[in-house]
């Protein structure tokens, strides 16, 4: 029982911060948290990591976290090319 508990309050919590909806008290609207998340961007073989926030497929804002890293010659890229949101 114990871990059923527990089980519903992690969800929960997980939940929460995936983006679900508030009622803003103020105004009565809803609104809707932005997804945040890393992504490093590449140019070459000089690479620098960035937060990025959308808010569903929309774009924020972008910041860089981290300084430039430069690979080697033969460093390759694997990622498949995406969308910023």
């Amino acid at each position: 029982m114990a871990v059923k508990r527990i089980l519903v309050l992690l969800l929960l919590i997980i939940l929460m911060f995936r983006g679900l909806l508030l009622v803003n008290s103020d105004s009565g609207q809803k609104e809707v948290f932005h997804d945040t998340y890393t992504k490093a961007l590449c140019s070459g073989t000089t690479c620098r990591d960035f937060e990025i926030k959308c808010l569903g497929d929309e774009f924020l804002e972008m910041k860089p976290i981290s300084g430039f890293v430069t690979f080697g010659d033969d460093w390759v890229d694997l990622r498949e090319e995406k969308e910023l949101c």
